[in-house]
C-alpha cells in the first residue's frame, strides 16, 4: 500500500511539473509560483505572485484590467510598450479576439492581484510580420501581466453561418459547398 501512495505522489509532482505542453492553462488548477508551465502553441506562463485569497478567476467573456509590460525576446529584452509608464490600466474583454493569443491563453485563470509572465511565441503574438517600427517579425515576445481588476463581461453569440438555399431548402453554404465537391 505504501509503495502505491509513493507512485501516485510522484506521478502527481511529475504531472505538475512536467515539461510536456497543456492544452489549456485552466487545466492546472493551482501553478507553482516561479513553476514555468509550456501550454500548446508554444506560450510558456509563470506565476511571479499569487494574492493570499483568490475570490474570482478570469475566465473568458470577462472584462479584464490589468497593467503589463512587453519586452522583445526575453525578461531582459528591450521594453516596447508598458502600460506602468503612462499609469494607465489596459482594459480588454477575455475570449473575444481584443488581445493577441498569448494573452488569451495565458490569462485565464488568473486571480486579482496575481502577476504572471507570458513567454509568447511569433504565432501567438504579432507573427511573421511584426509591427513595423515596434516589434520585428517573428519576434518572441516576453509579457510581465499584474491582473486588476475582474468584472463581468458577456460573450457576444457565436457567429451565424451564411444560409443558402438548394431547390427551396435552407441549409448552411459550407454544407452545400461541400456536397459540390464530393461530386
Amino acid at each position: 500500500m505504501a509503495i502505491l501512495f509513493l507512485c501516485l505522489t510522484i506521478l502527481s509532482i511529475h504531472s505538475v511539473y512536467s515539461t510536456a505542453p497543456v492544452a489549456a492553462i485552466e487545466d492546472i488548477e493551482d501553478i507553482p509560483v516561479g513553476e514555468p508551465v509550456q501550454v500548446d502553441g508554444g506560450l510558456v506562463v509563470t506565476v511571479l505572485k499569487k494574492p493570499k485569497k483568490c475570490i474570482r478567476q478570469a475566465t473568458n467573456g470577462d472584462n479584464l484590467s490589468v497593467h503589463y509590460t512587453g519586452r522583445l525576446s526575453n525578461g531582459e529584452g528591450a521594453i516596447f510598450d508598458t502600460s506602468l509608464k503612462k499609469r494607465i490600466p489596459f482594459n480588454f474583454q477575455l475570449g473575444v479576439g481584443q488581445v493577441i493569443q498569448g494573452y488569451e491563453k495565458g490569462v485565464p485563470g488568473m486571480c486579482k492581484g496575481e502577476t504572471r509572465t507570458l513567454l509568447v511565441p511569433a504565432s501567438m503574438g504579432y507573427g511573421e510580420r511584426g509591427v513595423p517600427g515596434t516589434i520585428p517579425g517573428g519576434a518572441t515576445l516576453h509579457f510581465t501581466v499584474e491582473l486588476l481588476k475582474i468584472s463581468d463581461g458577456e460573450l457576444p453569440p457565436p457567429a451565424r453561418e451564411k444560409m443558402c438555399y438548394e431547390r427551396g431548402e435552407a441549409k448552411p453554404c459550407s454544407e452545400i459547398e461541400a456536397n459540390k465537391e464530393d461530386l
